[in-house]
């Protein structure tokens, strides 16, 4: 529970599994795929419904993801930063000074 999901499917009786990567120390390791990819899929995804058929609450929901995608990566900067693993002071910024995207 909590890294392995089975997504019933619609319109059949199949289901996909999703199977989220885990890490030691807490858990005995397991390949698989991180949030951050689940929501750039449904980002896409939403892209490609919009393209079909346009809704003015699909830019919205484009910003809800893309925030939640940013605050996961701001996290995992936090964790690096608290264990001395990274030296944002080096990192490369853009012309308005910030992180470069």
């Amino acid at each position: 529970m909590g890294h392995r999901y089975a997504l019933s499917h619609l319109d059949g009786d199949k289901e996909t599994v999703i199977q989220f990567v885990q890490r030691g120390p807490l858990h005995d390791p397991i390949e698989g795929v991180t949030n951050q990819e689940v929501l750039r899929s449904v980002i896409d995804r939403v892209k490609v419904l919009d393209s079909e058929k346009a809704w003015h609450g699909n830019d919205l929901i484009l910003m809800h993801l893309r925030q939640a995608i940013a605050l996961h990566e701001s996290r995992a900067l936090e964790m690096k930063i608290s264990k001395g693993a990274a030296d944002v002071e080096f990192y490369e910024t853009g012309d308005d000074g910030h992180f470069k995207a």
